[in-house]
């Protein structure tokens, strides 16, 4: 049984659409997959993807500010 955020409530960037700011990856996803290395590689990919979106949300916010 998968729990987790459901991907209809992320963005394309893995963050949540009704909290701006918040991103989640990982086993904090509800998706199926088999044990091992498969979900190993999907749960470091999704965190690389999402912790590089937060990096450019982060900067977008700086950015903002200083203008």
């Amino acid at each position: 049984c998968a729990g987790g955020l459901s991907f209809s409530e992320l963005d394309d960037h893995f963050m949540l659409q009704r909290k701006p700011g918040h991103f989640f990856a990982g086993e904090m996803l509800d998706w199926e997959a088999p044990t091992g290395g498969y979900l190993l590689t999907a749960c470091f990919a999704s965190g690389v993807a999402a912790g590089r979106a937060a990096l450019n949300w982060l900067e977008r916010d700086v950015r903002r500010n200083l203008n």
